[in-house]
């Protein structure tokens, strides 16, 4: 778990609007509120098409009210012990959501506001998770650092097609 002076200064980083990595349930990821403009940044990080679609992290289901989830079977499988993200449609356009598990990422994103987070790495290959391989990765974006992930990225749901896609 973050230290809270890391949990602090993640939450100011964010709302200063700046990209950080962080820990999630799975592996690090490229963090940063959600607004349009963030995404196409860390795309252009990841050496991605502008546009790709990111994971949005969420920690209570009253953040994501806005998207008109009606299906509860979505909520359950949000709120699994095992970290799943699930795609939805909403005004026509596509979201993968995830709720988070761990305690210092959720009290983050009470305080920040949720927030995109996408593996660190160059598009196409492996996610980055020691230390010095995130430091690495970019001198423009601050590291949240507590130990090596080597979980697998999350479980997805395809409630659009009703197939899992991961």
């Amino acid at each position: 778990m973050l230290s809270s002076t890391q949990i602090n200064q993640a939450i100011t980083a964010l709302k200063n609007n700046e990209i950080i990595i962080l820990p999630t349930d799975t592996i690090y990821g490229l963090s940063a509120i959600v607004q349009t403009s963030n995404q196409i940044r860390i795309n252009e990080l990841k050496q991605a098409e502008p546009n790709k679609p990111l994971i949005i992290l969420f920690s209570r289901f009253e953040q994501i009210e806005d998207f008109d989830i009606f299906d509860r079977n979505l909520y359950e499988l949000m709120n699994s012990p095992i970290p799943t993200t699930v795609i939805i449609q909403h005004n026509q356009q596509t979201y993968a959501l995830r709720k988070v598990i761990r305690k210092d990422l959720q009290t983050i994103i009470d305080q920040a506001g949720v927030i995109y987070s996408t593996s660190v790495n160059i598009h196409g290959q492996e996610p980055l998770r020691d230390e010095a391989e995130l430091k690495r990765f970019s001198d423009q974006v601050k590291v949240f650092f507590d130990e090596p992930l080597y979980g697998e990225p999350s479980k997805i749901y395809n409630s659009v097609t009703k197939k899992w896609v991961r």
